[in-house]
């Protein structure tokens, strides 16, 4: 790790980074800032967690004119992210007197009229509701001059292609754009390929770390909520995430873990806002041990200290396990991941070991502790 200082950066926002304890830079961050600011075009896959949103707001941030209104714009496949990525900005940016707003769906869209009438230079937000305000011209992007699409394998996932490239259209013509992405599926080349002109393309770090152990345990489909039960009542792990492919069955294993004693609490999209963001609360201040999630929580998210990723469902998509193995592991701490695999799924998680060499070990379900 470097440090920001070396970065090119003005002195006061190497200040502000230094107020927020900000001293030594990612290798993300040690990548993405100097391009941006020399005004590159850029597509970068680099993992969760790794200090990509810090990257691109540094790359662009000291190129914003506090008397102009909106001049960078950040497209983000949910309002989770949204709001974290929002918050996050703002920690740096309001030293600096450098307004963010943030528009989502998922509320009322009157709820959104004291963000549209600031004057703000920076804008976060999911496709569908900035498009709203752009065709109703009460937000102006015309002279939008950074546009950056994070997550966006997770934005073409969500069915936003169009969206995002409409949104395009709209902006400066010569608008400089980051382009963000945890894997690079068969969409996000179509956009590039198609949409984007003279940009760096940059892999950086592992998609998944040395330092997550990797595990599948082989059983049948009936016998799965026992093995899940056993394997939990051997292990000692403080915060764990399991994944399901489907909402309904979060509620099912939730409510059969409940039933033998642990503290389990399920995330899924059909839960209110409020509802999804109070359990995502709980779980990082520990209050939740267990979080029973559908891929709704498999990318973006901030969550620390997450010491077990549980595949209760082989993915139905191979880089749907890069985001949820993603959840632990993460700052270069110890991280474990457990694939249950049914006779009926084998194929398709060896299709996952091939796309990204993998060779996970498989455990015996006598044996109580991970290697």
């Amino acid at each position: 790790m470097g440090k920001f200082a070396d970065l090119g950066l003005k002195k006061e926002i190497v200040q502000v980074l230094s107020s927020l304890n900000f001293t030594e830079s990612l290798e993300v961050q040690e990548k993405i800032i100097p391009l941006a600011m020399k005004g590159k075009n850029i597509v970068f896959t680099s993992r969760t967690g790794s200090g990509k949103t810090l990257a691109y707001l540094l790359g662009f941030i000291g190129k914003i004119n506090k008397k102009l209104g909106i001049q960078m714009l950040v497209l983000v496949p949910t309002r989770e992210l949204c709001i974290q990525v929002g918050k996050e900005m703002t920690k740096v940016c309001q030293p600096l007197g450098i307004k963010v707003g943030m528009l989502y769906g998922g509320r009322e869209i009157a709820g959104d009229s004291i963000t549209i009438n600031k004057r703000n230079h920076i804008m976060v937000g999911t496709p569908g509701r900035l498009i709203q305000h752009i065709n109703a011209k009460r937000i102006k992007v015309g002279d939008v001059k950074y546009l950056v699409y994070d997550e966006s394998d997770q934005m073409f996932d969500h069915g936003f292609f169009d969206e995002c490239v409409y949104v395009k259209t709209r902006v400066s013509s010569d608008a400089q754009i980051i382009f963000s992405s945890a894997t690079i599926n068969e969409k996000v080349k179509e956009f590039i390929e198609t949409e984007l002109t003279g940009y760096e393309l940059l892999k950086i770090g592992e998609l998944i770390p040395k330092n997550i152990v990797q595990e599948t345990i082989l059983c049948p489909i009936l016998e799965k909520k026992e093995v899940l039960l056993k394997f939990l009542q051997q292990h000692t792990f403080k915060r764990i995430m399991i994944f399901c492919n489907r909402k309904d069955r979060t509620a099912d294993i939730t409510k059969f873990l409940s039933e033998h004693k642990f503290h389990a609490r399920e995330l899924n999209s059909d839960l209110t806002q409020d509802q999804r963001f109070n359990t995502l609360n709980l779980f990082k201040d520990g209050k939740i041990h267990i979080l029973v999630t559908s891929d709704v929580a498999a990318r973006g998210i901030h969550i620390e200290k997450v010491d077990a990723v549980i595949n209760y469902d082989v993915p139905t998509k191979p880089e749907f396990y890069i985001h949820r193995i993603g959840r632990t592991g993460r700052r270069d701490k110890d991280g474990y991941c457990l694939t249950l695999i049914c006779p009926e799924d084998e194929d398709r998680f060896r299709n996952i070991e091939y796309n990204f060499g993998l060779e996970v070990k498989v455990r015996e379900q006598e044996d109580h502790s991970p290697k």
